[in-house]
């Protein structure tokens, strides 16, 4: 059963969250990370390609957006969004930590799923050396580009699923992002179906498909 998270355990882990604990803390974890305007409750949407037998986890940015919810950096602003970016990266990749010593985790594997803005936020996690996980699963998003040369602390299995009318960010950029990972000896499954800024039916099918491999601890 979901919960939200209590004010102390915000105060212990640095966001609020929504999480669904597993039967064990051996479990595979699994960390659902959001979009712009979004807030801890939109990626539970994807609950349906999540196995039963797995912890999950969703935060909350930190920023209240003006469109409503709640962003990692803010968009409409002439500053720089690398440092933003990799702020952000801090302030989840620490969340995450926390998240675990507070629920006193062991988990077998990990799994990451970002949506939009959330997928470049892990994704920049990933590809900075900030965090290491199994599985990484870019949801109508793209791969961070930065200036820094990319650093691994793993070689986590990708998924990406992206829309073909996407109107917000374009199915060139995704592809892109896939090749550049590839490029990196990354395992890069891409999904692309017929719908804009979402993750359809196709998408949701192949996602639930594809996190039986990287549960498992599978490089």
């Amino acid at each position: 059963m979901r919960s939200p998270s209590t004010q102390e355990q915000e105060e212990f882990v640095g966001l609020r969250f929504i999480h669904r604990p597993a039967a064990s803390v051996d479990a595979p974890l699994i960390v659902l990370v959001h979009g712009r305007a979004g807030n801890a409750q939109v990626m539970w949407t994807f609950e349906r390609a999540l196995p039963p037998d797995c912890w999950v986890v969703s935060f909350e940015a930190f920023l209240p957006d003006a469109l409503g919810g709640f962003s990692w950096w803010e968009m409409n602003t002439t500053a720089p969004v690398r440092p933003a970016i990799l702020r952000a990266r801090d302030r989840l990749c620490y969340a995450i930590e926390r998240y675990i010593e507070l629920e006193g985790l062991r988990p077998s594997s990990k799994v990451a799923l970002g949506f939009s803005q959330g997928s470049v936020l892990l994704s920049s996690a990933v590809l900075t050396g900030s965090l290491a996980l199994d599985g990484l699963g870019i949801l109508a998003g793209v791969a961070y580009e930065g200036e820094e040369a990319p650093r691994l602390l793993s070689l986590p299995q990708i998924f990406i699923a992206h829309g073909i009318q996407d109107e917000v960010l374009s199915v060139e950029k995704a592809r892109s992002g896939a090749e550049r990972l590839r490029a990196l000896g990354l395992s890069v499954t891409y999904v692309e179906e017929d719908v804009g800024h979402k993750v359809g039916i196709e998408g949701t099918r192949a996602l639930k498909e594809w996190l039986t491999g990287p549960l498992q601890g599978a490089r």
